[in-house]
């Protein structure tokens, strides 16, 4: 993923970030939360705001965010909760696993897209290892041109579908479709997917 734009303008995509609500990002998947509280991974956290949203509804936070600015910003908007932040990215996660957690809820929101199509199965992969028995995986993407600024890549529920066959993890139906950018950026729009590791059972195709 390339780092620079977040290191280089980190204030810039912190106040972007910082002018949505977790609830207006997120609100197509949140009700699959029920509720629940666990320990929860955000992968490619940025500016702490889903982090400190998931932490205020009582979630144990660890926060993945591989840009050095827009990290450090981020923990500062969140010291006033217990989350931890750690210098990591994907496909491998190798800090991640270090600690050796397995996670009730995985985030992967607006990060998807920069991953290179050879690196997302190895990806995907590590993310469903690091799910706990019945833990949720939700990954948002984004389609539409890119910005000339960051690399970005075609994505599609399709492709993540195949993934989570070859993984054994469930996708689970949302009752909203996709929808437009919440940042009025022409041509943009997102998409959820979200897949549920099995309670110890062998998931069929």
């Amino acid at each position: 993923m390339p780092l620079n734009p977040y290191n280089l303008r980190a204030e810039d995509f912190f106040a972007q970030y910082q002018s949505l609500s977790f609830e207006q990002v997120h609100n197509d998947w949140i009700p699959q939360l029920d509720d629940k509280t666990g320990l929860a991974l955000d992968v490619g956290a940025g500016s702490g705001r889903d982090a400190l949203a998931l932490a205020e509804r009582g979630w144990d936070v660890v926060a993945v965010e591989p840009a050095a600015e827009l990290r450090r910003l981020g923990e500062s908007a969140t010291a006033h909760r217990s989350i931890q932040w750690v210098d990591d990215s994907m496909p491998d996660l190798t800090q991640i696993r270090k600690l050796s957690y397995r996670f009730d809820l995985i985030l992967v929101s607006a990060v998807w897209m920069h991953l290179p199509p050879t690196a997302r199965e190895r990806a995907f992969r590590i993310l469903t290892e690091l799910l706990g028995p019945s833990g949720l995986l939700v990954i948002t993407l984004r389609h539409g041109p890119g910005d000339g600024e960051r690399e970005f890549y075609a994505v599609s529920r399709v492709e993540l579908d195949r993934l989570a066959r070859q993984c054994a993890v469930m996708p689970v139906p949302l009752s909203k479709m996709p929808r437009t950018d919440q940042l009025n950026r022409p041509d943009v729009w997102w998409e959820t997917a979200v897949y549920q590791r099995s309670n110890g059972e062998t998931l069929q195709d």
